[in-house]
């Protein structure tokens, strides 16, 4: 298992280190070049495509990659199933836009989502071909088609931002980003495999159930996710949800881009060890640790530094934010966490439980964020953070039921990060106060002295308190080799 890892890490590393620096860089470019309101028009779109894109894939990427045995009239059946589901997503998208721009009073969706429709037509072109290569863990074929098409949607983006399209810029980054994908693809998919005019409902047994249940899961995980931004849009306007959206963006590309680096490769990895709960449950331990050595020091240096940070990158239209992102980053930290479960629960073929979970999850959020949203954003946030914590503990809860494992190892396992985290955070902060007392102004200098300087210390602490875990991943490279 942990050589399977290491070959699909290889590339989802690659390709997430340079996505996340692109999309980081376009973030800070159009946050510079656009308004609040062009990202909070943005922010109302993304909960269109987000929630579209559930109903598009239906839940059989994921059959797809569980089942093992699959033959090639049952993948021309469900290669046309995705395709006409596509279709009806278009058709529906286009219908309800209007009801879209009422229920966010502004009149301007309706003509945005006209456009940003055409993504749910390309996208199923090439989307069983992705997901065939995730489940034969080519994830060199997987790495070069995220990497090329956010590059090209995000260039298109800054250009036209540039050219002052305004959140068009945004729209178009967008599609571009679909149609460069779908085609490639496309294109790879064809070369090794190509759909015969083939389709029967008899084919769809067992992917269809599956299905139903990871669907509805994503459903309801969809209005846990974006509740939030359902009703920021709603009750206080494309102006706070633009500075909600920046905040959340920068805490949610790095989880959802770093993330993916091993969990993107831990779905299948566990399917093929679906029956040996010992080799998942070390597999995951694994996989845990990793997330957190990466992704923990990103997200409480973000928490550090946001004050200096925000002004420098962004500009101090921005300002408002800065709250928001301190916030968010305990949310990030929480999703980091929650994020593998569903690997395993989907390599289980429990689909069933993630529903039931995410369904929980989703009235609990909508409740607590319908209760606080009229107090602004920062309570959004705050509200959030404790409704992810509640799910967080709730995780353990679901994995020790469905695997076995236990807090002991779980919270064992990430003692040492945790601890190396906070010392880490705690002194950034600490020499940004410092600066603060004699006056220095938030630079690029200041910025660049705090970066340099912690990511100096996490690697002096890591050195100190768990050199074990250093010694481990070279032992684990060399095997590789």
């Amino acid at each position: 298992m942990t050589k399977q890892f290491l070959g699909g890490m290889k590339w989802t590393g690659l390709s997430s280190l340079i996505v996340t620096v692109v999309q980081l860089l376009q973030f800070a470019i159009l946050a510079r070049l656009l308004s609040p309101t062009d990202f909070g028009l943005m922010g109302m779109l993304m909960v269109v495509i987000i929630f579209a894109q559930v109903f598009m894939d239906m839940g059989i990427s994921s059959a797809l990659v569980y089942k093992q045995e699959v033959t090639k009239n049952q993948l021309s059946s469900l290669y046309w199933l995705n395709l006409l589901a596509g279709v009806v997503v278009f058709i529906v998208v286009l219908g309800i836009s209007p009801l879209i721009a009422s229920f966010y009073n502004e009149p301007r969706l309706t003509e945005l989502l006209v456009y940003i429709a055409f993504i749910f037509l390309i996208s199923p072109i090439g989307q069983q071909f992705q997901f065939l290569l995730q489940k034969e863990l080519k994830f060199n074929q997987l790495a070069r088609v995220e990497v090329s098409s956010i590059v090209f949607g995000s260039f298109i983006a800054v250009v036209l931002a540039f050219m002052e399209f305004g959140v068009w810029a945004l729209v178009w980054g967008q599609i571009i980003t679909a149609i460069v994908k779908a085609i490639m693809f496309f294109i790879i998919g064809w070369n090794t495999w190509r759909p015969s005019f083939h389709f029967r409902f008899n084919d769809l047994d067992g992917f269809l159930s599956f299905g139903m249940f990871q669907m509805g899961s994503r459903t309801v995980n969809y209005f846990a996710s974006n509740i939030d931004y359902l009703l920021i849009g709603r009750f206080l306007g494309t102006e706070a949800l633009g500075i909600y959206s920046i905040a959340y963006q920068l805490i949610v590309i790095p989880v959802t881009k770093i993330n993916p680096i091993i969990t993107k490769v831990a779905f299948p990895v566990f399917s093929l060890n679906q029956n040996d709960n010992s080799q998942i449950v070390k597999g995951f331990l694994q996989m845990t640790k990793m997330l957190a050595i990466v992704s923990f020091p990103i997200l409480v240096g973000l928490m550090a530094t946001a004050e200096v940070l925000v002004p420098v990158v962004f500009g101090e239209k921005w300002n408002a934010s800065i709250p928001v992102i301190q916030i968010l980053c305990i949310l990030g930290i929480l999703r980091v966490l929650m994020n593998p479960n569903g690997s395993v629960l989907l390599a289980k073929g429990r689909a069933d439980l993630g529903f039931i979970w995410d369904m929980f999850v989703a009235v609990f959020n909508g409740i607590i964020i319908w209760l606080v949203v009229k107090d602004g954003i920062n309570a959004v946030a705050l509200a959030y953070v404790t409704v992810s914590f509640v799910n967080f503990i709730l995780g353990r809860k679901l994995l020790h039921y469905v695997i076995g494992l236990t807090n002991r190892a779980y919270f064992g396992t990430l003692a040492k990060p945790t601890l190396i985290n906070i010392l880490m955070g705690l002194i950034v902060y600490g020499i940004y106060r410092l600066a603060n007392i004699m006056t220095m102004d938030a630079s690029w200098f200041l910025l660049v002295v705090l970066v340099v300087f912690g990511i100096g210390v996490y690697v002096v602490l890591f050195w100190i308190i768990d050199r074990a875990a250093i010694t481990q991943v070279k032992n684990v490279l060399r095997r590789k080799k």
